[in-house]
């Protein structure tokens, strides 16, 4: 063979056995490609929404382009919402099969909707369902010893519809051993392991293997935030489509990057902030754990009963009756410890006691944390907005530290007048009682969540048992941590984010006060006992009371004065917000189709700052600070006609039969039917739309984008001579007239309702049908 021919055939061998290795590599390209198609060529994607069955039907012919055995839209029209609500819609679940040697299935996911009409959705969650795509279309051309079901659920957001449909109609579900879920993957944020419901985790062997192999690849972002997961599987809160499969004992997990940092839920979720190169991150994660279990099988435990505890850069499977064990046996140190403050107690005559050492300790901690929100207060003031913290959150926690520091020496210059008791058990039967009385209460709840103040009276009863001053003042630095950290927790800057929603509701100075009392209260109580403890160690180990006392000196108010000051106009500088992070207004337009009434009101989460409404013959500015105003214009919204008949069946117990057509000329994005008998008592009822039953009214809602006509028909039972009442409404994601608000970084949601009532009278009825 000739040399040159020779070197020929070495190059191409070459060239194609690397594109078969990129072949069958994760492609961030086009995982990308895929995520902006979804959010951009497609757009938002509302479950039930037209948005959402194009996004569906697209994953679908995906999954046929590479090659799967099967691939189908699994369909659902009625819902019941986690409340009770039942909702009409039009959604489903694209499915895609490749078969592999055997029947037992892995099931990949991501869900395709997004959380709202005017939300794209790329992070959350276009990216983890390109990143599912990709990964169907790697593994079609890979070996495979299980059947792979790649999925792209619908109604995610509004309650894990589409996963709680498929483990329920899915009709090889009892195939499926393991499931990966990819909600979110397009951030540089931390990559969060959800891997619970409320009654058990997923097995451990899937957690540690998952840790392993993100290892393996070279990552360092997969965490686990046990102090927000306490919390989070207390309530039931955040999740994802990973849970139905636990919920029905199959090993799954959920890898979600973007908690954090991510404008998740809001217009700013768009392709413009998608991090291509995260992509491969939550996707070759997953690879990596198909590759493994493909090659080694799936382990049989199914479930575990543990707490993980991220510590130290290290993990720990705490075992279930491990927590449950330290939470009871802090109860019981706790109770002795309270017993044996008590026989060691100061002997002080009845007319040299000092009173109210309690109530005035309680009152300095309200001191100490009404300076804790005088920071933001003041930079409110001088900004002229509501929410200055929204970008730099991190950095007004460090000014609310100062002011925190600044209330103490404020307290300590008080403690010069007030005088307190030296008994140290004045002080500790008020910590020890309340965190007793916390352990117990959120044991109520949850074990888990009662570990955290399980732990500060664990340590805060050795300090008491112990006599050295040393060993009580580290107690006294250990013990609070627990409870810091469930306060503060690992997605703290999330649920702030989130509280602005709260703004719209804050609409008058007395609901402001209250919500700052709210506030304080629960800074207050939530770190009393750790106040009290300090008081007990400073009066019971008496150099640290020395020491205290040198907090009152004018040195130290004077540096803490120049860190406000210092500090503060440094904050100042900073932008309260950008580009991402943006306030919200709403307009809000109501129509009554009967009485011809209309209004306009528009409302924001923030003082309106350089915001202009213009209308054909209106045009108002605002910069001032207000968020809510009403506009004066009148307008007629005939959108929508309602028509039909009733048939009534006179007996002992009435049987009315309705025929009701909803028409609308334009698309609607929910439209809701309420029916109120007038004897307030609940109807017996049979229709052709699913409904949900209250205890005096009937309930039909529709979501998203119901169809231009809409035909119910239902049949009553009701008392003789019952009126039944009548109440449609319909929501629209527009303005009623030609109208546009501008403002600089925030949002605008337009939205309008009309709403027809009327009153059926069945006594005129029992008269025609005599």
């Amino acid at each position: 063979m000739p040399p040159c021919l020779k070197f020929v055939l070495i190059v191409l061998f070459i060239l194609s056995t690397n594109a078969f290795v990129r072949a069958h590599e994760f492609d961030a390209d086009s995982a990308y490609a895929y995520t902006k198609h979804l959010c951009s060529t497609i757009g938002p994607r509302p479950m039930g929404s037209s948005n959402e069955r194009a996004a569906l039907k697209w994953a679908v012919e995906k999954f046929k382009s590479f090659g799967a055995d099967t691939a189908y839209i699994l369909t659902f029209t009625e819902i019941e919402k986690r409340n009770g609500d039942v909702l009409n819609t039009n959604s489903g679940t694209a499915i895609g099969i490749f078969r592999g040697k055997t029947d037992s299935s892995i099931v990949i996911g991501g869900h395709i909707d997004s959380s709202g009409k005017e939300v794209p959705g790329a992070n959350d969650d276009a990216s983890g369902t390109a990143c599912a795509i990709e990964l169907a279309r790697i593994w079609s051309e890979k070996p495979r010893h299980y059947t792979l079901v790649f999925t792209a659920f619908g109604g995610e957001e509004q309650g894990l519809v589409g996963s709680r449909d498929f483990v329920d109609n899915y009709p090889n579900i009892g195939n499926v051993h393991l499931m990966l879920q990819i909600d979110m993957s397009a951030s540089d944020d931390q990559l969060i392991a959800f891997l619970e419901i409320k009654d058990h985790q997923a097995p451990q062997w899937l957690v540690e293997d998952a840790f392993a192999v993100e290892r393996t690849l070279g990552h360092t972002g997969l965490h686990y935030p046990t102090h927000f997961f306490s919390i989070n599987n207390a309530i039931g809160g955040v999740g994802s489509d990973h849970m139905p499969f636990l919920e029905k004992n199959i090993p799954a997990i959920d890898f979600t990057a973007g908690v954090i940092n991510s404008a998740i839920h809001t217009p700013e979720d768009k392709l413009e902030f998608v991090d291509k190169s995260m992509l491969a991150r939550s996707g070759e994660l997953v690879d990596g754990l198909l590759t493994k279990y493909q090659k080694t099988g799936i382990p049989q435990p199914t479930a575990g009963h543990y707490m993980l505890w991220s510590l130290f850069g290290g993990r720990f499977f705490v075992p279930s009756w491990l927590v449950e064990g330290v939470v009871i046996l802090s109860l019981i140190l706790g109770v002795w410890a309270f017993t044996y403050s008590r026989k060691t107690r100061l002997l002080i005559a009845k007319a040299e006691r000092v009173r109210f050492s309690g109530s005035k300790t309680l009152l300095l901690i309200i001191l100490v944390a009404i300076f804790v929100q005088l920071g933001e207060a003041f930079i409110q003031l001088l900004k002229g907005l509501r929410y200055p913290w929204l970008v730099h959150i991190d950095k007004y926690l460090i000014f609310a530290a100062i002011w925190a520091t600044g209330g103490v020496w404020v307290a300590a210059q008080l403690s010069r007048v007030w005088r307190f008791s030296p008994d140290p058990y004045v002080y500790s039967k008020r910590a020890l009682a309340i965190l007793v009385a916390f352990v117990m209460l959120l044991g109520i709840v949850s074990f888990r969540l009662a570990f955290h103040p399980a732990l500060t009276l664990l340590l805060m009863s050795l300090a008491i048992f112990v006599p050295s001053p040393g060993f009580k003042l580290l107690m006294g630095l250990l013990a609070p941590i627990p409870m810091f950290k469930l306060m503060f927790m690992e997605v703290f800057t999330f649920l702030a984010r989130n509280s602005i929603a709260s703004g719209f509701g804050i609409d008058s100075f007395i609901t402001a006060v209250l919500y700052s009392a709210a506030l304080t209260a629960i800074l207050v109580i939530w770190y009393l006992p750790t106040i009290y403890f300090y008081g007990y160690i400073l009066v019971a180990a008496k150099p640290f009371l020395h020491a205290f006392k040198r907090l009152r000196h004018p040195a130290f108010g004077l540096l803490v004065l120049f860190g406000i000051f210092g500090y503060g106009g440094y904050l100042y500088s900073f932008p309260a917000y950008n580009e991402m992070w943006r306030a919200s207004i709403r307009l809000e337009a109501d129509y009554d189709l009967r009485s011809g009434e209309s209004s306009i009101k528009i409302s924001g989460n923030e003082y309106f700052r350089n915001v202009t409404v213009k209308a054909d013959s209106f045009q108002r500015t605002y910069d001032e600070r207000i968020h809510t105003d009403d506009l004066p214009i009148a307008f007629t919204a005939d959108w929508l006609q309602v028509s039909g008949r009733e048939m009534l069946n006179p007996g002992p117990t009435d049987t009315l039969r309705v025929d009701w057509l909803i028409m609308s000329d334009r698309p609607a994005y929910r439209t809701t039917v309420r029916i109120f008998a007038d004897s307030l008592k609940p109807l017996p009822i049979s229709a052709n739309w699913g409904f949900s039953k209250r205890d005096d009214h009937v309930l039909f809602t529709w979501f998203a984008e119901p169809p231009d006509t809409l035909r119910l028909q239902a049949t009553f039972a009701m008392q003789p001579g019952a009126k039944l009442i009548r109440e449609i409404e319909c929501l629209y994601t527009e303005a009623p007239v030609p109208l546009t608000i501008t403002a600089e970084l925030a949002d605008v949601f337009y939205r309008t309702t009309i709403t027809v009532r009327d009153t059926i009278e069945t006594s005129a009825m029992q008269a025609n049908a005599e």
